[in-house]
């Protein structure tokens, strides 16, 4: 599979824009809602620089997701960057809903991981999924992540407490 992944950007702003207003109700099948805000132009600007001085910083790396013919198809992402003794790190994802089951996401994480890892210095990458949520539990065994616990009511989505496990990735092969 041929995907590259490119760092958010003011350059990559206007697809993320249309990729998120996209797929929001798809998103918000299984995710906590943005708000109305997020999808607001004017608003959306305003996070993409945000996000652009905190990857500056290092504080956080997102990235977008671009399939062979150069479409946008995704996201993953790397926040809450910890420097503890262990430098820890979580790990998001998402697939449009026109993408999904092509493999985007394992291979899009595999990458990812490839540079947390070796350019970021990440020790342990910790990424959450909830119970039904199979898929993405594909996703991250298929990339090494093991089982390390199951939270109870940890994410509200459309009203309902949904319970999650977390999955965690340790640096042993970078």
């Amino acid at each position: 599979m041929s995907i590259s992944l490119e760092l958010v950007s003011e350059y990559n702003a206007n697809d993320i824009y249309n990729f998120e207003i996209e797929n929001r109700t798809y998103f918000e099948e299984t995710l906590p809602s943005r708000g109305d805000e997020y999808y607001k132009m004017e608003v959306f600007k305003e996070i993409i620089k945000e996000i652009i001085i905190e990857q500056n910083h290092g504080e956080c790396y997102m990235y977008i997701i671009r399939n062979k013919l150069g479409k946008m198809v995704g996201r993953v992402n790397f926040f809450s960057i910890r420097n503890n003794e262990v430098k820890t790190v979580e790990l998001g994802y998402r697939i449009g809903k026109n993408e999904n089951g092509n493999g985007y996401a394992t291979e899009a994480v595999r990458i990812a991981l490839e540079k947390g890892f070796r350019d970021y210095k990440f020790e342990k990458v910790e990424a959450g999924t909830s119970l039904d949520n199979i898929g993405s539990q594909r996703v991250l065994e298929k990339n090494g992540f093991v089982i390390t616990r199951k939270i109870e009511n940890h994410i509200q989505i459309n009203g309902k407490w949904i319970d999650s496990l977390i999955f965690v990735k340790m640096n042993t092969d970078y």
